[in-house]
């Protein structure tokens, strides 16, 4: 290829381009990367890409794994690895191991990304790399009869200091280094999935993208559906856990997630700024609806509340008993497919609405559905002219106080609910004044 040729070609990607670099300018990109893209000989290019995506005015949030570094520094010490169901059980010496090596990688990173800021042809004059307690954990628990110990999952990101501490500075912002460490109320530490960080960092953030970069073979470039991603982890197997998460992030509100291989070379690059991109990318779609309930839901709303009826978190209905009430139903429908249902019954004779049979399906919980339900069946009430909401709950008391709603007593019921309350189940009374909340 001559001279020629090669300025060309710059000009054309730099034309194509174009459009892209002002499209992401002041946008959110989480971007992840497991402990094998730090082992990776092309890792400082990739850190040098990451500096200039964010000389170019993306907002971006870095979160990184250290498996396979763990896993290196246990073998060392001759410290039995245990991983269960692709979890790792964290004992408190493999916890200790964790934060020493957690720590160094994040020493590493910090060092390697301040200085591609400050390298032309970046040169980036904002506060740089800014990392810290932005995780509140919780334990993972016992599964199965395994204890895992300090392992732990995600229970909330603090979004607002991350997002204050990316507007601050310059107009090219600071990059937020988070790590796979999180720490309870009382300052216990668990180790957790990068994975999980990363996608409840994109929920909580309402990130503009979520970015996966690995280093295993690379993904085809192609776009799928979120309802045809079973069929792609079906066809690549060895990605099963990593595509796994991706479902699982999207299922939870994240719109858009790329999958980049470091095989291939300028990735970031090329998925971000081309029109067709180098990697693989997941879209949610738009094919989730909220909608008031039909005869034909019934079917759907059965297979949903059953297992929650069978658990005792809800009380039974019949078929029956649905078909004639299922005007009160409010319901999310996903690509055909009910995942989520509540009801509201008026009580004669008072203002008083009763909010029943509330229920998300087990694999869309996390994408505030519960929510979107809640404030349906609150603008019901009020249509109706209702000034309160009573619900009945045995399971879910804490998810309901924290949206306002108030512990009752027996007396606070409408007669035709004292006469119905049933003793032996012992559901907690809850109210809600929804006129003046």
């Amino acid at each position: 290829m001559n001279t020629e040729e090669i300025n060309n070609n710059r000009i054309d990607f730099f034309r194509e381009a174009a459009p892209y670099i002002h499209l992401h300018r002041g946008k959110t990109f989480v971007i992840a990367f497991a402990g094998e893209v730090i082992n990776d000989d092309t890792f400082s290019l990739l850190i040098q890409d990451i500096a200039i995506l964010s000389a170019l005015g993306a907002r971006i949030v870095l979160v990184y794994g250290a498996r396979p570094q763990v896993d290196k520094k246990l073998q060392s010490i001759n410290h039995q690895i245990k991983v269960v169901d692709d979890m790792r059980v964290t004992d408190d010496l493999t916890l200790k191991i964790a934060k020493e090596t957690i720590g160094s990688l994040r020493i590493e990173i910090e060092n390697q990304l301040s200085h591609a800021l400050s390298t032309p042809p970046v040169i980036n004059e904002s506060l740089g790399v800014l990392s810290g307690n932005f995780i509140t954990a919780k334990p993972y628990g016992i599964h199965n009869g395994t204890d895992y110990q300090h392992t732990g999952t995600v229970r909330k990101i603090n979004a607002d200091l991350i997002k204050k501490l990316i507007d601050a500075g310059s107009d090219t912002g600071n990059i937020v280094l988070m790590s796979s460490l999180g720490f309870s109320p009382t300052g216990e530490a668990f180790n957790l999935r990068y994975e999980d960080v990363a996608s409840f960092t994109a929920k909580s953030l309402q990130a503009d993208k979520l970015i996966f970069i690995h280093a295993d073979a690379a993904t085809p470039t192609a776009d799928i559906e979120l309802q045809h991603i079973d069929q792609f982890i079906e066809l690549h197997p060895k990605q099963k856990r990593l595509l796994k998460h991706i479902k699982t992030a999207m299922n939870n509100g994240v719109q858009r997630v790329h999958l980049i291989s470091t095989e291939t070379k300028d990735g970031l690059f090329l998925e971000l700024y081309t029109r067709d991109g180098i990697g693989t990318m997941f879209n949610a779609g738009l094919y989730e609806t909220s909608r008031q309930a039909k005869i034909e839901d019934v079917s759907g709303i059965i297979e949903l509340i059953e297992p929650l009826e069978a658990k005792g978190a809800l009380i039974k209905r019949s078929r029956e008993q649905l078909e004639m009430e299922i005007d009160k139903f409010k319901i999310i429908e996903r690509d055909g497919k009910i995942i989520a249902c509540a009801a509201l019954y008026d009580l004669a004779d008072t203002q008083m609405g009763e909010l029943a049979c509330l229920a998300v399906h087990p694999d869309y919980k996390g994408g505030k559905r519960g929510d979107r339900l809640l404030k349906l069946i609150t603008q019901q009430a009020l249509k109706n002219q209702l000034t309160q909401l009573l619900v009945f709950t045995t399971q879910s008391i804490d998810w309901f106080k924290e949206r306002g709603f108030q512990t009752g007593e027996i007396n606070d019921l409408p007669d035709q609910k004292k006469a119905l309350y049933n003793f032996q189940r012992n559901s907690k009374i809850l109210i809600k004044d929804i006129l003046n909340p």
